[in-house]
């Protein structure tokens, strides 16, 4: 891929939430038709249509693999319809198969389409999912190696290793929420919460309090891409793909690349490094970082990597206010996992999509002033991978 042949023109989202009585097939047609309402393309110029994959949903998924949603949108152009999945990390192993097909010449747009319905399942069947997905059935799962006791115990190590008290580990999940209350889409949207209010949250997996974990939630989003040349002729301000830069560490924890899980930074910031090096940029021209962390500690952890803060400080950045909308550097401008909602292998989708209307300028409440390039983020599994990407409103020399 070269520095921004490819660019984003158009966006659809949906609430984020417990909706029971709305489909994934419906939340799949509604981002759809807004994203090609946002583009002001026509439908009939979609030639692939790509979904990720529904966790748990196994109705959703074969249909998706099958062609329905080509043929219920009415893309009568699609040439090329398919599924992929790498958990958390799908935003990102799906958008590099949309670069694959426009790079072929098959076609110069496609669709891409998430969509999550967790609330048709029972709380039991959603614990017993996640407490084997990234985990090892015979080392791990018998000893309740669940997600929310795997990053309580890294932010046990972070902690000790960096001095970081647990109201700056706090501070993150008040800085989501403020974010979040700024997105009419959001979960949490209604009312700030408190560094207070957060450490005195019902215990789930020491240190983390529940307002420490993120919650389950129903939604989707969409994004039309294209060419860089087509974009330019379509659209009045594409988001275009810059960089990226990947890594994979493990499949379980036990086995990641870095045995201090507090020092999973020393694995990422080569990555997001690279990234940067690829986008011929730096942290300095960044306007925004759109951080999928899924829990606090792993939040910072990524602002420690990406060149804003000198390691095992970020604790400190963010409780200043500086990643606060007003602040410095805004972070995780849709409110994330912790207060968006945890829509599966949606979450990464939310924050790319986020990052393109802030480019854009789209964002409404949440829009940063003047953003011209951000770095975003996503990972799947038991944090078993890393991708960075850089995007921008306009192409650098």
């Amino acid at each position: 891929m070269s520095k921004g042949e490819f660019a984003i023109i158009g966006t659809g989202e949906v609430p984020c939430g417990q909706y029971p009585e709305r489909t994934e097939f419906e939340i799949a047609y509604e981002v759809a038709r807004l994203a090609i309402k946002d583009a002001g393309i026509d439908k009939n110029e979609i030639g692939a249509v790509l979904s990720a994959q529904h966790i748990m949903g196994s109705e959703y998924n074969t249909e998706a693999v099958f062609g329905r949603l080509p043929e219920a949108i009415g893309a009568k152009g699609c040439k090329i319809t398919c599924m992929t999945s790498s958990g958390g990390a799908s935003s990102f192993s799906i958008r590099k198969t949309a670069e694959g097909i426009l790079h072929s010449g098959e076609t110069d747009t496609v669709l891409v389409i998430h969509a999550q319905r967790f609330s048709q399942f029972t709380m039991n069947e959603m614990a017993r999912y996640f407490a084997v997905a990234g985990s090892d059935e015979e080392w791990d799962v018998p000893y309740g190696m669940t997600y929310n006791s795997l990053a309580a115990m890294i932010t046990q190590g972070y902690l000790a290793a960096t001095g970081t008290t647990i109201e700056q580990v706090a501070a993150v999940s008040v800085a989501c929420r403020k974010w979040a209350c700024l997105q009419p889409n959001a979960m949490y949207n209604k009312k700030e919460i408190t560094v207070e209010k957060v450490l005195s949250s019902r215990m789930v997996a020491w240190p983390l309090t529940s307002l420490m974990c993120n919650v389950l939630a129903d939604g989707g989003s969409a994004y039309i891409m294209t060419t860089a040349e087509k974009a330019r002729k379509v659209c009045k301000k594409p988001a275009y793909i810059l960089a990226d830069a990947s890594e994979y560490s493990h499949r379980g924890i036990t086995t990641a690349k870095v045995k201090d899980l507090e020092s999973l930074g020393t694995f990422l910031t080569p990555i997001a490094m690279k990234a940067y090096e690829r986008a011929g940029l730096g942290p300095k021209e960044m306007s925004i970082f759109e951080m999928y962390g899924s829990y606090p500690v792993v939040q910072l952890i990524l602002l420690d990597s990406i060149g804003i803060c000198e390691p095992g400080k970020s604790g400190k950045l963010v409780a200043s206010g500086a990643t606060s909308p007003g602040g410095k550097y805004p972070t995780t401008t849709n409110g994330e996992a912790l207060s968006f909602g945890h829509t599966g292998t949606g979450v990464g989708f939310g924050l790319f999509v986020e990052g393109v209307r802030q480019l854009q300028g789209k964002a409404g409440k949440a829009q940063v002033p003047n953003a011209r390039f951000l770095i975003e983020n996503t990972g799947g599994g038991a944090f078993m991978d890393c991708h960075f990407t850089i995007l921008g409103n306009e192409i650098p020399a």
